[in-house]
């Protein structure tokens, strides 16, 4: 490539010597003698070096120079005058001029100059634009970028400047350990090492306004490890979504567990139940026809108690595996806490906790709630059981509920949304829960109690599912003082309160009506047959679907006592079905181990308004009964 230069001087015997020397030397030369016509030249055209006199008959040549600097940075300046000054060379040095001649000079030292001048431009070009390019490659980057040499920061990106929130001329001012309290620890381990590069390592990094964010550190050693490239990725959306993956299969396991114990559940509570109706049905019917001082009378009080417990463990194990979903209706906090307080529970509490108090605090004139009576009942009595155990004889328990208005989301135990709540609070003064047990109280058969002894492991998780099905929250707080649970339930606007039909024991006995049981299990037709008989009704049974629409045809019946699941045949729908071809207007109340909804709504379309699921109680199969005979809804 053939080099360009300019002369600028008003010496025309100067001007022609040099000129033949630099085109002998294979440079372009173009002469101007002003400094206005090397201006002009300077506006048209590119030259590679300038020799530039200072006293030209126009302008001074430093003015020249300076034009030189402002528009053309890849072009060298070479000074050569006969009256040089200290002032003039340091004016002239001021204005980027490369080297200061004085005249005459030898032929050898002007050519060694200007190739000097030339060879050092294209170096800084060179330079500039590795610079360019390392700069556009390093803000491309989502990486923040940091350089250092021998320990001195030289440079930062973009990127960088983003992760930690400062300008670039900050990061001049601060120890790089501000961003990276790791730092000065990290330079020192990987200077240890043999390797040129370091492995991707995981550090807590410091934004500008204070908060952490965790970030992604790697090393780069350049030129024998004296230059370092750190590259640094934040790296808090990966944290979060490897916590929303964990949090995301943690879910998908629990699910799977609760599906594989939901068709456990399912597949045994039937036969469970079926068997479950004998220990406990009889029981109560031996009981009902005994004295208080009766030989045996508390073996099989014992008996009924077992039997009681085996079915709520059952009821338990169905309400976790299919949910608590259940007709709900208006109610209010308080008359369900003071239900409690009036109970057989909260009495046998206090004989099996002599020493405990337990202190009742109600909010007056407290919102209604909708809700199922039957499981929040149940979840008081689960959580002030528990408070019970985990504080002793000598405990104390607070029962309190509270109308709360949140303005702003609550972040407790787990995140409770603005909104008008009733608010059921139970605390005790035990020793509370540990850190591990806080995390996973709430799974099913996750229990630090005996198994068998106090618990199955299931009454939490029952708690988490009834709230869950009453779109409520809750709250839980534990420490070495005690525990305390929060159950939020939406505050309802419906002023009513449902209320059940009492009735008395003479109301639910039967008047000899005709009641044809069927079941495809012997001891079930015969539990069935003893209880209707001491009810007062005249009890008929066949032991299949089939059995009974042949029965129907001939004989009149008040009412059919019908299981749902019945194998081999048709089951208890089918059956009731063809029974409706011959007798439309039959009254039928359904029986099962196990319910589903899509089973209820069935016999719901077929005009059945009672159901009871085994092992039934006598109050409970002579309320269904009644009310059925009696064309009353429950």
């Amino acid at each position: 490539m053939q080099h360009s230069i300019l002369v600028v001087d008003d010496e025309p015997y100067y001007c022609s010597t040099l000129k033949f020397l630099l085109e002998t030397n294979q440079y372009r030369v173009e002469i101007a003698k002003s400094g206005r016509e090397a201006l002009s030249f300077l506006q048209n055209d590119f030259f590679h070096a300038v020799l530039l006199d200072l006293n030209l008959p126009d302008i001074h040549g430093i003015q020249v120079a300076e034009y030189i600097k402002q528009n053309h940075q890849d072009t060298a300046i070479i000074i050569q005058t006969g009256y040089a000054t200290v002032n003039s060379a340091i004016q002239a040095m001021r204005y980027g001029v490369f080297d200061f001649l004085c005249k005459p000079n030898k032929a050898e030292l002007v050519l060694e100059t200007i190739a000097r001048g030339i060879e050092n431009k294209q170096l800084k070009w060179e330079l500039s634009q590795s610079e360019k390019r390392f700069r556009k490659l390093s803000e491309a980057t989502w990486e923040g970028i940091a350089i250092f040499e021998n320990n001195r920061l030289l440079h930062v990106n973009n990127q960088l400047c983003r992760i930690f929130g400062y300008e670039e001329a900050e990061f001049f001012r601060i120890p790089f350990s501000d961003v990276l309290p790791g730092w000065d620890a990290c330079r020192a381990v990987n200077g240890e090492k043999d390797d040129d590069t370091t492995g991707a390592a995981e550090f807590q990094g410091r934004h500008k306004d204070g908060r952490t964010l965790p970030v992604e550190v790697r090393i780069k050693y350049l030129d024998g490890r004296k230059n370092q490239v750190v590259a640094i990725r934040d790296i808090s959306a990966r944290k979060t979504a490897e916590q929303k993956r964990l949090e995301l299969q943690k879910r998908l396991a629990d699910a799977q567990r609760m599906e594989s114990l939901g068709l456990m559940a399912g597949s045994v509570a039937h036969d469970l139940n079926n068997i479950l109706t004998g220990i406990v049905t009889f029981p109560e019917l031996l009981l009902s026809t005994m004295s208080p001082t009766d030989k045996f009378r508390t073996e099989i009080e014992l008996i009924y108690k077992a039997g009681r417990q085996a079915a709520d463990v059952v009821a338990d194990l169905l309400t976790v595996a299919r949910g608590s979903k259940c007709k709900k209706e208006p109610n209010n906090l308080n008359l369900l806490v003071n239900n409690y307080v009036d109970s057989i529970e909260y009495r046998q509490l206090e004989n099996d906790f002599p020493g405990i108090t337990i202190d009742v605090g109600l909010e007056p004139d407290l919102p209604n709630l909708h809700c199922s009576a039957i499981h929040i009942a149940k979840s008081i009595i689960n959580l002030v059981t528990n408070a019970a155990e985990a504080c002793g004889d000598d405990g104390y328990i607070t029962i309190r509920t509270i109308s709360r208005k949140l303005l702003e989301p609550v972040r407790g135990y787990e995140e409770i949304p603005p909104g008008e709540y009733v608010v059921l609070s139970i605390a005790d003064n035990g020793s509370g829960i540990s850190t591990d047990g806080l995390q996973r109280i709430f799974e099913p058969f996750f229990s630090k109690k005996e198994m068998g002894r106090s618990g199955t492991g299931l009454g939490l998780t029952v708690i988490w599912n009834t709230v869950r099905d009453h779109h409520g929250y809750i709250d839980l707080a534990s420490n070495w003082a005690g525990s305390r649970f929060d159950l939020y339930f939406p505050v309802s606007l419906d002023k009513r309160i449902a209320t059940q039909d009492s009735f008395s024991l003479e109301m639910m006995f039967g008047k000899g009506e005709k009641i044809l049981i069927v079941d495809d299990e012997e001891s079930q037709r015969t539990i069935a047959s003893s209880i209707l008989q001491q009810l007062g009704y005249t009890p008929c049974s066949v032991d299949s679907g089939r059995s009974a629409i042949e029965y129907i045809k001939k004989e009149k019946v008040d009412l059919v006592l019908l299981d749902m699941i019945m194998e081999p045949g048709m089951d208890g729908c089918k059956t009731f079905a063809e029974i409706q071809k011959y007798t439309p207007s039959q009254k039928a109340v359904i029986t099962s181990g196990y319910w589903n909804k899509e089973d209820q709504e069935k016999f719901r379309l077929l005009g059945v308004t009672q159901y009871i699921t085994k092992p039934y109680s006598l109050a409970c199969i002579a309320r269904a009964i009644r009310l059925e005979i009696d064309g009353k809804t429950a």
